[in-house]
């Protein structure tokens, strides 16, 4: 997978008006909730116990207070904590989190035939994106990652990394569909002037199955 950084200049994409695709990674590309969440969350607390002299319960109400306040944990720990970032991230991201994530030949039958390049926007590391979308079997189909540490460590929904990604790729914000599980991240796009499209697990009513909308829907929808 080739870095983010100055790809729009090798591909030409100023010049060919074609979409460019941003794709988050956790419950958008595959189901974090079973694969990776709670694993990492436990990681998180962990951390939080250790660093702050926390128990379980105070750590995963100062995880979920941060999240909703700020966006991302990290934001709130750098913010009133000093952690250190870099230390953060790799404590919570081993590579062992994306081991249970199954393979999707149905999504990269999917993502081969997008009529533009495309990437991922994720809150997480790199590190930890390439393993699981090698883990999915969709690394080759990915151009770059825009993870955290591109981000300064300040992460969606900020819209200062949504301006630095669309000035990284050279293009205007009206040529970016944006897929992303969080409404919060969406209106940030969407203020911006991208294209968003909600990927949700929704229940139908009186019924017991959820209802799953993911990119390959999206498309079958007539995105």
């Amino acid at each position: 997978m080739a870095s983010a950084r100055s790809v729009s200049a090798r591909c030409g994409w100023r010049r060919r008006p074609i979409p460019i695709f941003l794709f988050d990674l956790d419950n958008t590309l595959y189901d974090a909730n079973c694969h990776c969440f709670p694993r990492m969350h436990a990681f998180i607390h962990d951390y939080l116990m250790r660093r702050l002299d926390l128990d379980e319960a105070g750590a995963s109400a100062l995880r979920q207070h941060y999240w909703r306040r700020y966006g991302t944990t990290l934001a709130g720990l750098m913010r009133h904590h000093d952690v250190d970032p870099v230390e953060f991230l790799e404590a919570i991201h081993p590579p062992a989190l994306a081991a249970t994530v199954p393979e999707d030949a149905g999504l990269r039958q999917w993502l081969r035939h997008l009529p533009g390049p495309a990437f991922v926007f994720t809150n997480s590391v790199a590190s930890h994106a390439r393993r699981v979308l090698a883990q999915l079997g969709v690394e080759d189909q990915f151009v770059g990652i825009f993870d955290m540490h591109f981000a300064s460590y300040r992460g969606k929904p900020d819209a200062e990394v949504y301006r630095r990604i669309l000035r990284e790729l050279r293009v205007p914000s009206w040529r970016c569909i944006f897929f992303d599980d969080s409404r919060a991240n969406l209106r940030t796009a969407r203020w911006l002037g991208m294209h968003t499209v909600h990927i949700s697990r929704r229940r139908h009513p009186g019924k017991g199955a959820d209802r799953v909308r993911t990119p390959i829907q999206w498309r079958h929808q007539g995105g």
